[in-house]
């Protein structure tokens, strides 16, 4: 399965991926923490990882 399009995913255990469409065919992953207490306790840092991901 090809992946072409760039996911924005939100919650404990998930997985953004930007996808490039400049023709590399490049794509980067964010992952997040899968237990709830470490996700509540860095969450900051995760979403300042997908801020810089996504260019936001």
């Amino acid at each position: 399965m090809e992946e072409v399009q760039s996911i924005y995913a939100i919650g404990a255990g998930t997985v953004s991926k930007k996808v490039y469409t400049d023709g590399s065919g490049r794509i980067e992953r964010c992952d997040t923490h899968k237990d709830l207490s470490l996700y509540l306790s860095d969450i900051q840092a995760m979403i300042e990882r997908k801020r810089k991901l996504f260019g936001e």
